[in-house]
C-alpha cells in the first residue's frame, strides 16, 4: 500500500495531547521501535566493519618490514599462526605471572581467553585475511590509512587450519594495479583473468620450478594448473 512515510517528527507535530490507547500512540510506538531496530543494525553493521579493519591493520603491521609478500600458501598458516594468533600470548604470560594463587583471573584474562579461543576457532573453520602472498596487496594495504570505504580494494582470501591445501579468493580486490597483476598472471599462465577466484587447492611449495610468486594466492605463475585451477565465484 503506498501513503506517506510516517515519522516521529510529523505525528509530535499535531498539537492534540496523546490518549495511551489512541491510535497516534501506536503509530508513535511503532516508529519508535523501527528507529531502535535501525540504529541496532547500523551498530551491528559498524562493529562488524570496525573488527574487518581492525584484523587487517593488525595482520600488516605485524607483516615484518622486510618482506614484501609472502611466498605461499603454507607460509601464510605459519604467518597466521606465529604472528597473528600468537599475539596476545606474552601479555597471557605476564598475567599468569603476575596472579596469584587461588585469586580468581582478572577481566584482561577472561577477555584475552576469550579473544584466543575464538580466534582460534575461526582459524579452524574458516578466516577471513587479506592475500599477503601478493606483493600489490601488500603494497596497498601499507599504504592504507584504514578507511572501511576503500575496503574492496583489496583481495582477500579466506583460509582454514583444518584444510591448509585450499584457499578461497573471496575477493578480488578492485584496485587497478590488482587488476592488472592478474592480467599478467593470467597472460602467463595462459588463462582468462575473469576467471581467477573461487576455491581451489594451491600448491604448498607456492610456485613449482619457477619458485615463490609474488602475483597472490591462485595466481602465480608457474603453479601447476591443475593444483591452481579456480572455479568461477557464484
Amino acid at each position: 500500500m503506498g501513503g506517506k512515510k510516517i515519522s516521529e517528527r510529523s505525528i509530535k507535530r499535531r498539537l492534540q495531547p496523546t490518549h495511551p490507547d489512541s491510535r497516534r500512540a501506536a503509530q508513535l510506538a511503532r516508529v519508535r521501535l523501527r528507529k531502535q531496530k535501525l540504529q541496532g543494525a547500523s551498530k551491528a553493521r559498524g562493529k562488524q566493519v570496525s573488527s574487518k579493519v581492525d584484523r587487517i591493520l593488525t595482520m600488516i603491521l605485524l607483516l615484518p618490514e622486510e618482506k614484501a609478500f609472502l611466498p605461499d600458501l603454507y607460509s601464510l598458516h605459519d604467518f597466521v599462526t606465529t604472528f597473528y594468533l600468537d599475539r596476545h600470548s606474552d601479555e597471557m604470560e605476564e598475567i599468569l605471572g603476575e596472579k596469584r594463587v587461588g585469586r580468581p583471573p582478572s577481566k584482561r584474562e577472561v577477555e584475552l581467553t576469550d579473544l584466543m579461543q575464538r580466534e582460534r576457532i575461526e582459524y579452524r573453520q574458516g578466516i577471513e585475511i587479506p592475500d599477503l602472498c601478493s606483493e600489490v596487496n601488500v603494497k596497498l594495504l601499507r599504504e592504507w590509512k584504514g578507511d572501511p570505504q576503500a575496503l574492496p580494494m583489496f583481495r582477500m582470501v579466506r583460509i582454514s587450519g583444518t584444510y591448509r591445501d585450499q584457499c578461497t579468493v573471496i575477493q578480488q580486490g578492485n584496485h587497478k594495479l590488482l587488476s592488472l597483476e592478474r592480467e599478467k598472471a593470467a597472460a602467463a599462465n595462459g588463462s582468462n583473468p575473469s576467471s581467477e577466484g573461487g576455491k581451489g587447492a594451491v600448491d604448498g611449495q607456492g610456485s613449482s620450478a619457477t619458485g615463490p610468486s609474488s602475483s597472490g594466492l591462485g595466481l602465480g605463475v608457474g603453479l601447476d594448473n591443475q593444483d591452481t585451477e579456480m572455479a568461477t565465484s557464484s
